[in-house]
């Protein structure tokens, strides 16, 4: 088009040139040629340009580089086949018993992912119940848990705990998750879907403080530093599972590794580097990975955990076998430090400095408002004890039966609890009443667990009266404390021995 209109300007010129050179630069023929070059400029910008840039955003997906491919190079990654990523399915799990406690908290971890807006399904795998609890834990299910959602759902497994011929009831959780797996999930390595989702593992004491998802691009989660790096992409994807950091760093690589591997001498985890054993290995709940990786771990987690107890028979041995899992099936993890809170006192390796970071009286504020919530953690695992001045919760001081119509709800600590003590009195203190001195940055963190747990747990506890109690039955009275008295000098009557 433009080769047309050069030859136009040419014919212009030569059929003007018997005529006078007043009539040649007449004003109309000067505007008539400006305004034609203007329109000849832009026909070959928009040509030139334009054009072409839009035949380039009508390139075949296939040709796009998404995030995942960046990272994997792989086409497990590809989402979709559009130049949008899908949101993966998500499956949050917990493992559980049939006892009344892990009742209790289960109930509470399914009330606070529907406070969140916790996508997805979310399933609480019950391991080892009688036909008797089994039939009680279904009628509550549907007649409470499905109120909060559709999407709640309780999967019952056989007892895992004495494939060892004792009784390690951790072997539940492992062997839980693949039987979930296996026969809920139906997990089928060709089904792309399924291969793309997103399975999680938390464990039934905790409550989420904002939806846990696959995503965390524009969050502010605190990435544990090692030798590989931060993720070039924050997500969860194939070959990139992530899991809260804990504790017991290279533990599960001093272990008998000869006797955990003796079916596996050329094992990748015999490899993993000092860095990568405690900086990509110590990994806990909550747990997270693709369906393809989470089978993959799963399928080396319950082969390798009998091993691991044999050699470590203590609290973490499961733990031991998931990191040593992740590690034979060479799927080093990308660990979050602010994926919980539990213990007060540590120095690093939980989201503290999220909490140290709140001012003063948002420290007791109770909200899930986004703004408030992209201030917190991901979870509190309430795995500890609380305790300020005489202000008290702990899970094993509470009464499985708390949620009863007649029973009374926990009083609230005022909003500035963290202000009033640099103390504490233990419930069961021997001697009873003895002061144990808190710091300042502590008791800022004690008050955030206390007035946060009695806060949810009284909210929990409201909405479960009013759902399952007669009108009129329920006490929504908030007035349990856990010592006789909330005065630090009166000491009478020692201990509180009974509950509610």
């Amino acid at each position: 088009m433009p080769q047309p209109a050069r030859q136009q300007v040419r014919r212009v010129g030569a059929g003007h040139s018997k005529q006078s050179k007043k009539e040649l630069f007449r004003p109309e023929t000067f505007f008539a040629l400006l305004i034609f070059v203007i329109v000849f400029v832009w026909l070959s910008v928009f040509l030139g340009i334009y054009l072409p840039a839009a035949s380039n955003n009508n390139a075949s997906p296939s040709t796009e580089v998404t995030h995942n491919q960046l990272l994997k190079g792989s086409a497990d990654n590809l989402a979709t086949s559009g130049s949008e990523e899908a949101f993966p399915d998500h499956y949050l799990t917990f493992s559980t018993s049939c006892s009344e406690s892990q009742n209790w908290q289960s109930f509470m971890l399914f009330f606070f992912a529907h406070k969140v807006n916790q996508p997805g399904d979310v399933i609480r795998i019950a391991s080892g119940c009688s036909d008797q609890q089994k039939q009680k834990l279904e009628e509550f299910h549907e007649s409470v848990i499905k109120k909060l959602s559709p999407n709640f759902h309780v999967h019952f497994t056989p007892n895992f705990a004495k494939i060892s011929g004792d009784n390690y009831k951790y072997y539940n959780k492992p062997f839980g998750v693949r039987h979930f797996m296996a026969n809920w999930l139906k997990y089928d390595e060709n089904n792309p879907k399924l291969k793309n989702s997103i399975i999680m593992i938390l464990d039934p004491d905790m409550i989420l403080l904002r939806p846990l998802t696959y995503d965390f691009t524009s969050s502010n989660v605190m990435i544990h530093q090692s030798k590989r790096g931060p993720p070039k992409v924050k997500k969860v994807m194939h070959g990139q599972p992530w899991a809260s950091l804990y504790a017991f760093g290279d533990g599960p690589f001093r272990q008998d590794l000869n006797y955990i591997f003796s079916n596996h001498t050329d094992s990748p985890a015999l490899r993993a580097t000092g860095d990568e054993q405690r900086n990509n290995y110590p990994g806990g709940p909550p747990y997270m990975a693709t369906g393809k990786d989470m089978w993959s771990i799963v399928n080396a987690w319950t082969e390798l955990v009998p091993n691991v107890h044999h050699v470590y028979k203590h609290l973490l041995g499961e733990m031991y076998g998931w990191s040593l899992g992740a590690a034979h099936v060479g799927l080093p993890h990308t660990l979050a430090e602010s994926f919980m809170i539990s213990a007060t006192g540590i120095g690093h390796g939980e989201g503290w400095a999220l909490i140290d970071a709140l001012k003063d009286d948002e420290v007791c504020e109770y909200s899930v408002m986004k703004d408030y919530e992209d201030k917190l953690p991901y979870t509190m695992h309430f795995c500890q004890n609380y305790w300020l001045g005489k202000w008290f919760i702990g899970k094993y001081r509470l009464d499985s039966d708390f949620l009863k119509c007649e029973k009374t709800l926990l009083m609230e600590p005022p909003k500035d609890i963290a202000k009033q003590y640099d103390f504490f009195i233990k419930p069961g203190g021997n001697p009873y009443g003895e002061k144990e001195h808190v710091s300042s940055h502590v008791a800022k963190r004690e008050a955030f667990m206390i007035c946060q747990l009695i806060s949810r747990f009284n909210d929990a506890a409201a909405w479960f009266k009013d759902t399952t109690c007669e009108e009129g039955t329920a006490n929504h009275e908030k007035s349990f404390i856990f010592h006789h008295s909330l005065d630090p000098d009166n000491n009478e009557g020692g201990e509180k021995k009974a509950k509610w």
